[in-house]
């Protein structure tokens, strides 16, 4: 697949996803999360922390979604095709492909 039609391909799907989010949520739609979540915590020195920061603004994701992608893969990586370590590929491959787009 060329480059050219992988980034039509890319804006077609974002042009989707733009139109089904502007759709009003039905009424009778619960919210819930999946599972539940929470904050964790840590030290870097400002160097790193600085690093990660541009690394993640380069490739127009937030630092905590960056984070989590390597903290999951790092996670599973031991655990084989597992659920989780399948999403952290995908979402690592997503990160790939929207730099190599630009």
């Amino acid at each position: 697949m060329s480059r050219k039609s992988v980034a039509a391909e890319v804006k077609a799907i974002q042009a989707d996803s733009e139109s089904l989010a502007r759709e009003p949520v039905p009424d009778s739609a619960e919210y819930r999360a999946l599972h539940d979540t929470t904050t964790v915590a840590l030290r870097l020195n400002r160097k790193d922390a600085d690093a990660i920061s541009d690394l993640a603004s380069a490739q127009g994701i937030p630092v905590s979604t960056l984070l989590r992608g390597w903290v999951l893969a790092g996670l599973h990586h031991d655990q084989g095709d597992s659920v989780g370590a399948t999403l952290s590929e995908l979402e690592q491959g997503i990160r790939r492909l929207r730099k190599a787009l630009g």
